[in-house]
């Protein structure tokens, strides 16, 4: 009976739930907040892509990836959802990255997105993305970015009438001839009869030669096969030619030039052929006195493709921009390069116009530093429905991908494109799936790194969801090795970290690396090691790694031991770098709160904690015992010798009353007066400081207070990241902390009332409540911000995710991490009741 009263209480629920949710829009909400998208504010200077993907052997597209850019000078980003075009938009991130994934969506319904850019104190807004989550249609086949495979299509080649053709660009065995072959097939699958269609008996430039950046393409309105490719001498890069080859399928080809067009010297090069039949040649070329490929050319072709006629446009001068191509999207041109570095992985870039003779665009960067430790090349059309970027991995271990496809996103003048290891496709309709190996889950999570950095270079910004920020060191601070570290603030299974480097043209270099894991942020285990200089995944990968792992972790920390550079490798320069660290995986539970190494509230005595001199346990009024230091040389307290020794990150949590003032230290940790960390309440400020060089060098962070009033005083370092919490309120912050306990040696101390001054007094005062985590604490975790009032999903946070959590749970497909968060209604049991106003608390956060 008590089993069946439940199934009839959860129906109840879910039929109240629905009746109610009928009715939530009275309560206000989201359409006054986005009444000004409503009035038609949207903005052209705002690009918003969205793409759905699926995880690992997963059946259906249930994951969305947001993208977005804008030449807005932005200073915020808010990325709003609904369930329906005209309905209830509510936030799910806010910050200053320019991705976002949204893990929380159901095959079966649509969703609406909407990004607000701030910018100089006004909002802007983008069009409105609509996606549709969906099982994956059978036939899908599967390309794999970390190992390398090959596209399937169901036909190649063009077909003219009923036969199908293939050209390429071929050399006789042992020679260093070219010629161009032609094979024909019935079927578009099966190729042969092959026949030499053009060779060096037309030009004897074909007889010693090579061939680099060829484009062969076919204009069925012309029934002309048109063959451009950049020619050279066997040996150098030094005349810079241009071949050019056309002809009819199955007919006569005719080679018109080895040449440089226009007397101008061109390099890598790509075709097109507008709307109008129009073609271009575009090619990266150098002006007289500039070096190869300084300056981008757009070259006019006559009429049967064969020559050029004039410059239209010279782009991107003295920046050394390479293998160029252009593409039309929605009536915007696109010009896709990449830099030059010669058979490195490089940056990639587009430009984009309305007019091919007009005002270009800027540079925009796109994906990441090196383009995937790759160089971005052509653009893969898959029936019009998607594209990939298809990037060369000139240099790379045998093992692995030698081709980057990257799928490709258009909104308006706006391009983006990103990486996974994985996509399931169909070239012969176009549908394309980026299949991850999990969720994302370190995006803007608590970070923190062994090294002091800038706010705007902090580790944050390598958890951003930006390739374009990072993670820098102070180069005053910087050494290697070095770690940078995420809390993802619940235990997860991981399966994917992809890292992108720093990488300096010219200058490349190679990273050796480990990647641990921790439920505790004590104990880590070894997940990946990347530092074997032997093998060929370790020396051959430049700028980006995407390694895949197994293991459970909270905290997630990548060692970094050097960068061995290509050109000096026995002297690396670079200051320590990281763009983006990314880790995929899979919640499966809860963190459980650390447990403090020392806790006494010295009811029962002072635990670990000997007292000398005149300090001793008092009673106090109204707070039972506590720990008085009478300010008496050699009154203060100790705990064991080495406690916190090798420790960047821990925790130090105490109630403390001062009548103290001068030079002093309430609480030390160190070794002498050159090497130590310690906080200092004094009647009218409170000053932290910490060093491994004496007062020289300090990292220092103060303000005033009333010290002589009892208050609460949390310390929170990871790494060099340091907080300090004055009744549960933060007061300073700093991601610049160069003096770190672990630096100091072994042997340290742990003083409480005692400077390693001589000279310095000793403290007077009452101290209570101590105590001493061996982790960094997060806010939550302080402060029981894991009761936030609607966080059922227990993340910490109270979001959108947290509604569609509880609506899972009350029609039973789902369970609740922190079901007490959603008891709104103080009832003691979960109903639709607490869902609804679960949903009005969202909506009037929004």
């Amino acid at each position: 009976m008590k089993n069946r009263k439940g199934l009839l209480y959860r129906a109840a629920a879910v039929i109240c739930s629905t009746a109610m949710l009928l009715t939530a829009g009275r309560f206000g909400g989201i359409r006054q907040t986005f009444a000004v998208t409503a009035s038609g504010n949207i903005s052209e200077d705002i690009g918003l892509v969205g793409n759905l993907f699926c995880v690992g052997d997963g059946k259906n597209a249930d994951h969305a990836q947001l993208q977005w850019a804008t030449t807005l000078s932005a200073e915020r980003y808010t990325l709003y959802r609904a369930e329906s075009p005209d309905g209830n938009y509510v936030p799910v991130y806010e910050g200053s990255g320019n991705s976002y994934e949204d893990d929380d969506i159901e095959v079966g319904k649509n969703y609406y997105y909407q990004l607000k850019a701030v910018s100089k104190g006004s909002d802007f807004y983008s069009s409105v993305r609509e996606l549709s989550p969906c099982a994956l249609p059978s036939g899908l086949n599967t390309y794999d970015n970390q190992k390398g495979s090959s596209l399937v299509y169901d036909t190649n080649g063009y077909k003219v009438g009923n036969t199908y053709y293939s050209y390429s660009l071929k050399k006789h065995n042992g020679k260093d001839d070219i010629y161009l072959e032609e094979t024909t097939s019935s079927d578009g699958k099966h190729f042969g009869n092959a026949r030499n269609a053009a060779d060096s008996s037309q030009n004897s430039a074909l007889a010693s030669c090579k061939i680099e950046s060829v484009h062969i393409d076919y204009i069925p309105e012309k029934n002309k096969v048109v063959v451009w490719a950049h020619w050279e001498k066997p040996s150098g890069y030094s005349d810079g030619k241009a071949l050019v080859i056309t002809g009819t399928p199955g007919g006569q080809f005719t080679v018109h030039h080895v040449y440089n067009p226009l007397g101008i010297q061109v390099r890598d090069m790509a075709i097109f052929f507008d709307d109008d039949g129009t073609g271009y040649l575009i090619a990266a070329a150098n002006k007289e006195g500039q070096g190869a490929n300084a300056t981008m050319y757009i070259f006019r072709m006559n009429d049967d493709y064969s020559d050029v006629t004039e410059v239209v446009k010279t782009l991107f001068e003295d920046q050394y921009r390479e293998f160029p191509n252009l593409i039309k999207k929605d009536g915007y041109y696109f010009l896709f390069t990449s830099q030059a570095a010669g058979w490195y992985p490089s940056s990639g870039a587009y430009s984009v116009t309305k007019d091919i003779g007009g005002k270009w665009s800027e540079l925009r960067s796109i994906g990441n530093t090196s383009t995937f430790s790759s160089q971005s090349g052509w653009i893969v059309n898959m029936q019009d429905e998607n594209y990939l970027m298809h990037a060369y991995r000139w240099l790379r271990a045998s093992s692995t991908s030698g081709t980057t496809l990257c799928p490709l996103y258009f909104d308006k003048g706006f391009a983006f494109y990103d990486y996974c290891p994985y996509f399931k496709y169909n070239t012969s309709t176009g549908v394309l799936f980026p299949v991850q190996q999990g969720q994302l889950l370190s995006q803007d999570r608590p970070a923190s790194s062994s090294l002091a950095a800038k706010s705007g270079s902090s580790p944050a910004k390598a958890f951003d969801g930006s390739y374009q920020s990072s993670f820098t060191a102070i180069g005053d601070y910087k050494k290697w090795p070095f770690y940078l570290q995420v809390d993802l603030e619940r235990v997860c299974d991981l399966a994917n970290v992809q890292t992108s480097w720093y990488i300096c043209k010219g200058s490349e270099g190679y990273y050796t690396y480990t990647v641990e894991g921790s439920l505790d942020g004590v104990n880590w285990t070894k997940l990946l090691d990347h530092t074997d200089k032997n093998s060929e995944t370790v020396t051959k990968t430049y700028g980006f790694n995407s390694d895949m792992l197994s293991g459970k972790a909270r905290y997630v920390r990548l060692n970094v031991q050097n960068a061995t550079l290509q050109n000096n490798p026995t002297n690396n320069w670079y200051t320590p770098t990281v763009y983006e660290f990314k880790v995929f995986g899979t919640p499966v539970g809860a963190a459980e709160k650390p447990k403090p190494y020392v806790d006494i509230d010295f009811e029962s005595g002072s635990g670990n904690l000997a007292l000398n001199g005149g300090a001793s346990i008092k009673q106090e009024s109204g707070r039972g015992s506590v720990l008085y230091l009478d300010g008496n040389d050699g009154s203060y307290g100790e705990f064991p010798t080495g406690m916190l020794d090798g420790l960047r990150d821990y925790t130090v949590s105490m109630d403390i009353k001062s009548g103290s003032e001068g030079n002093f230290f309430t609480f030390a940790a160190g070794k002498n007066d050159e090497k130590y960390v310690f906080f200092r309440v004094a009647d009218k400020l409170f000053r932290f400081a910490a060093t491994t060089d004496s007062w020289r060098d300090e990292t220092e962070l103060k303000c005033d207070l009333d010290g002589t009033q009892w208050h609460n005083y949390t310390l929170v370092v990871s790494g060099a990241d340091t907080k300090v919490y004055i009744d549960g309120k933060q007061a300073l912050h700093t991601t610049e902390t160069h003096g770190q306990i672990a630096d100091m040696g072994s042997g340290t101390s742990c003083l409480l009332g005692k400077s390693y001054y001589s000279d310095d007094s000793y403290f007077k005062g009452s101290i209570d409540n101590i105590r001493i985590y061996k982790c960094a604490l997060t806010e939550s975790e302080l402060f029981g911000g894991a009761s936030v009032n609607g966080d059922v999903n227990g993340d910490g946070v109270f979001s959108v995710a947290d509604l569609a959590s509880m609506q899972r749970f009350i029609l039973g497909n789902g369970s609740l991490a922190g079901w007490k968060n959603g008891d709104l209604c103080q009832d003691g049991r979960i109903d639709s009741f607490d869902m609804c106003l679960i949903r009005r608390l969202i909506l009037s956060v929004s």
